[in-house]
């Protein structure tokens, strides 16, 4: 059992930072400095003005980091936002992230929303959302079933890219949104496109299908195109 003392904020209060053992924010609380915990629980509105490590970053509400975030778990039903580097074993997204430096962790999984101003490095990328992406996507395992408006991601790399379109028209008939995702540059061994907009793909065995755009594409395998989909095929 922990000896370290535990930070619990349920009305309006400033605390120090520290080491920590349990920090359970449900007002709304400001930390001066950098926090070290063993789990972090924000269900209120919490202001950390420091860099924060911890096994366990929980957020129900709003919480914003003035520095860099280390955690083995994180997962976000509210909204985070990181004004340096995340760096996690494992992220769940079903609200809100932003991150204005990089983020680096071995699963990703966002059913909500996800904005990186630097690049997103990790093993498993699932989305069922939508993220922007200002960097490199790179990942062994890239899942994207996105809904409108579409995910923008300047570049990507991976060994296998899958991209669908999730179900719903609605914003498509309102404002005529017809992508899941818009790219610059893709690379993926393999490549099962669906709805997606790019400038140049490059791969080995690529199915570029309904609803993509694509100026170039580049494989050395095998290509199944769309009618209509590729300006410029290009076998290597």
């Amino acid at each position: 059992m922990s000896d370290k003392m535990d930070m619990r904020i349920s009305g309006s209060s400033t605390m120090p930072g520290g080491d920590y053992g349990r920090v359970s924010i449900s007002g709304s609380g400001k930390v001066q400095g950098n926090l070290r915990a063993d789990s972090i629980k924000c269900s209120g509105s919490a202001k950390i003005l420091g860099n924060v490590v911890t096994d366990d970053f929980s957020c129900s509400g709003n919480c914003s980091l003035k520095g860099d975030a280390q955690a083995k778990k994180v997962h976000t039903s509210g909204a985070i936002k990181v004004e340096g580097t995340l760096t996690s074993d494992e992220i769940r997204v079903s609200g809100a992230l932003k991150v204005e430096r990089s983020i680096r962790g071995s699963l990703l999984k966002v059913s909500g929303g996800l904005s990186a101003e630097e690049d997103v490095e990790g093993e498993e990328f699932y989305l069922n959302g939508t993220a922007k992406i200002e960097g490199l996507l790179n990942a062994e395992k890239i899942e994207i079933s996105a809904s409108s408006p579409a995910s923008k991601i300047k570049d990507i790399g991976c060994s296998s890219l899958k991209v669908r379109k999730s179900k719903g028209g609605f914003l498509k008939k309102v404002f005529g949104i017809d992508y899941a995702l818009e790219a610059n540059s893709i690379e993926a061994d393999l490549a099962d496109l669906e709805y997606t907009k790019a400038d140049v793909i490059r791969g080995r065995d690529l199915y570029i299908g309904p609803g993509c755009r694509v100026r170039r594409a580049e494989y050395t395998g095998t290509c199944q195109a769309e009618e209509g989909t590729v300006e410029e095929l290009v076998k290597i």
